[in-house]
């Protein structure tokens, strides 16, 4: 337990830094640029790569990857796993090269898709940019294909820190050389950044004793499990990506600077539940894996239902939070150089809708790597499906119909996410039997109630701190809020469902 308090300990720690890093990167970004056309461009073009592995790849070599390699490793079977391992890396490398071929032949055409509401000459820069960065998909592909071994392996710590080499990469263009290359030297400088992700990661391959070869060996029984997990798998782990890209085309009508404006939003709320959700869901699946594997039924169980749980814990207060300080956190965090008035209330806006699919967003990450785990890619398929269709009918009802604006986008987004999680709720809870119940609701309504009242004296102080400035403002109604939260979760006793080892979503009552 200790080692495993340890690891994720540094997860959630290297998380955090490589998040303050994302962060500071955007903070340097938004000063240069505002929520400029030529941001807008760069935006949209650092965009398509990532969704073209999001598309494609991404979610199938962390989700189908690790199961079936951890499968060979169970069995010790080194000498399959390797084949298995090499076959996988080398397959994603060549489909990877073929999507960056393809795409610097369409690049135009690609922004054109990505981005209809553009001027000509955004168009333009956009189309340049996005060739400079699409060998980035190569990079990210075998990084996380990387990831996936060295997780298996049991090494979590460096793959941890891989965001935050890259992101250090970008800083120190944006600080020292962005003055003489400008927006150009910027994707290149980010393309190094990918390329660093590899190259930091192999030491680890070398002390893991991982032997690499060029081989592939499509008939390899994993390779064709892969295959068949793959399809659902990737579909189910397409709304965030689609959200953007709605949120994008749709934001390329608006005035100039939404879609950089949408994009500074969606990162500070990445950044914000990724720092806790992520440091979960990359340490509990494999071990879900595991236990799924062996028929541990019990013990899936009760790490599914403690990683809701203390997800919940941390996350509802936050969303409430940053609903109320919206406007506050982004001036606090951007409002310098080129970011004036007009970019803050754009970013604030997003921010504050994007903010109310944060618990969902959550609860999408667990519970769908707990179907994957399963060797079930079917349920977050249909799940994700189906939030892909209600976030393009939010997009285009809240926009075009209600004139809603850059909030109607974000809004939509929210709402997608929120209908997801209800579906895996359900699922999950017809396979368990423990997601949903009188403890489960007693839960949350502790957790909500004691987030009510942590906003309220939030809220009161922020009203007789208005006349000071945004950071006394701000950080006063923080500090009153945070002992609050934690006294009312004292007072209505929810450590004493972690004390013994169970979470208050676990055990009899739910069934």
């Amino acid at each position: 337990m200790n080692k495993a308090v340890k690891t994720v300990g540094f997860i959630a720690f290297a998380t955090l830094l490589a998040k303050a890093a994302g962060m500071f990167r955007d903070i340097v970004l938004a000063h240069s640029y505002g929520t400029s056309s030529v941001l807008d461009a760069y935006m949209a073009a650092s965009r398509i790569p990532v969704l073209f592995f999001d598309f494609t790849l991404g979610a199938a070599i962390i989700s189908t990857f690790i199961p079936v390699y951890n499968r060979y490793l169970q069995k010790n079977e080194e000498d399959n796993a390797a084949e298995f391992s090499n076959s996988f890396i080398n397959l994603t490398l060549i489909v990877s090269a073929l999507f960056c071929v393809l795409g610097v032949l369409f690049s135009k055409w690609l922004i054109g898709v990505m981005a209809p509401g553009f001027s000509a000459d955004t168009k333009i820069i956009a189309s340049k940019l996005l060739v400079i960065m699409l060998p980035s998909i190569i990079f990210t592909t075998l990084a996380f294909s990387v990831v996936g071994i060295l997780q298996s392996l049991g090494e979590f710590n460096i793959p941890a820190i891989i965001s935050l080499v890259s992101n250090a990469a970008v800083i120190f263009y944006l600080m020292f050389l962005n003055k003489y290359f400008g927006i150009y030297g910027l994707a290149v400088a980010m393309l190094v950044g990918w390329g660093l992700q590899v190259l930091v990661q192999i030491p680890s391959l070398i002390k893991k004793k991982y032997r690499y070869t060029f081989v592939l060996n499509l008939k390899n029984p994993g390779i064709k499990d892969v295959f068949v997990m793959a399809l659902p798998v990737l579909v189910s782990s397409w709304l965030q990506p689609i959200c953007v890209l709605v949120n994008t085309v749709f934001g390329s009508y608006l005035e100039t600077g939404s879609v950089a404006a949408l994009e500074f939003a969606n990162r500070l709320y990445i950044i914000v539940v990724g720092i806790f959700v992520f440091a979960i869901t990359n340490y509990i699946f494999p071990a879900l894996s595991k236990l799924s594997g062996g028929g541990d039924r019990a013990g899936f169980s009760g790490i599914m239902n403690r990683s809701m749980a203390s997800m919940m814990i941390i996350i509802v207060p936050i969303t409430a939070g940053i609903m109320l300080l919206s406007k506050e956190i982004i001036t606090i965090v951007y409002a310098r150089g080129q970011f004036g008035d007009k970019s803050i209330y754009l970013t604030g806006t997003a921010l504050f809708f994007y903010s109310i699919g944060m618990p969902f967003y959550g609860t999408n990450e667990i519970l769908s790597k707990c179907f994957y785990a399963q060797k079930d890619g079917k349920t977050p398929m249909i799940a994700s499906l189906t939030g892909v269709f209600c976030a393009v009918l939010f997009a285009f009802v809240f926009t075009n119909l209600l004139g809603l604006g850059i909030g109607g986008l974000a809004l939509g987004a929210s709402l997608a996410t929120m209908i997801v999680s209800i579906i895996l709720i359900y699922s999950m809870n017809k396979k368990t039997h423990s997601l949903i119940g009188k403890k489960s609701f007693g839960f949350l309504g502790r957790v909500l109630a004691a987030a009510v009242v942590s906003i309220c004296a939030a809220a009161a102080i922020k009203w007789l701190t208005a006349r000071c400035n945004v950071w006394i403002n701000t950080f006063a109604a923080v500090i009153a809020a945070i002992p609050v939260y934690f006294a009312v979760l004292y007072i209505l006793k929810v450590n004493r469902y972690f004390s013994s080892g169970k979470s208050l979503l676990e055990g009899e009552g739910n069934e």
